[in-house]
């Protein structure tokens, strides 16, 4: 809920910058952010003004599905997602899902997009775009969900100690960008640069 004062642009500001915090400091390949449809304006401001305020410092916004009630961005470190994505497994990985070992971030991002728009069941690759351990990722999709070890910011299935402290990680990465913003400080003050 809003409160008195704030105004919608701090609202934004708010949802993204807890949800999309690890992305944000640099410390997480990307995140998936779910924003209301009802919030239009803010989220094609973000697209296009944030994206030329802070592509510069590695961050980028993106659009990958406009549901009926909600529209999900994906916030990205762009370096840091290519390199990854560009690691011969994931590629090999990826290919089974159309993907091709000559296409940039973004077409692989419309690939997604597309396969999230297209797809009956949901494409479980997105793991990897979220940068979890292509381990993980694997066995998700061939458990079908079933059977991880923990549950965090994904299904882990490998590397539990691992991923615990990636998972406290990134909840005081969270827990300080709220902060930061509940004391009134800017939305850019929080992007750390990473290209």
């Amino acid at each position: 809920m809003q409160q008195a004062g704030t105004t919608m642009m701090d609202s934004i500001d708010n949802i993204i910058g807890f949800h999309c915090a690890p992305a944000i400091r640099g410390i997480k390949i990307s995140n998936l952010v779910s924003i209301p449809r009802d919030m239009n304006e803010q989220i094609q401001f973000v697209l296009t003004e944030y994206n030329k305020e802070f592509n510069e410092k590695g961050l980028f916004f993106f659009e990958l599905c406009r549901c009926k009630a909600r529209r999900l961005l994906l916030v990205f470190r762009e370096t840091q997602l290519r390199d990854y994505v560009r690691q011969p497994a994931v590629m090999k990985f990826l290919k089974a899902y159309g993907y091709q070992d000559t296409m940039s971030i973004m077409e692989m991002l419309e690939h997604l997009r597309y396969r999230m728009e297209a797809s009956v069941d949901f494409p479980h690759e997105i793991g990897v775009f979220l940068g979890y351990p292509l381990k993980d990722v694997k066995s998700f999709i061939s458990r079908r969900g079933n059977g991880y070890s923990m549950c965090g910011e994904w299904k882990v299935y490998h590397d539990v100690v691992d991923a615990q402290r990636s998972f406290l990680c990134y909840k005081a990465c969270r827990k300080f960008c709220q902060t930061q913003l509940m004391l009134g400080k800017k939305f850019s003050s929080l992007v750390a640069r990473t290209a």
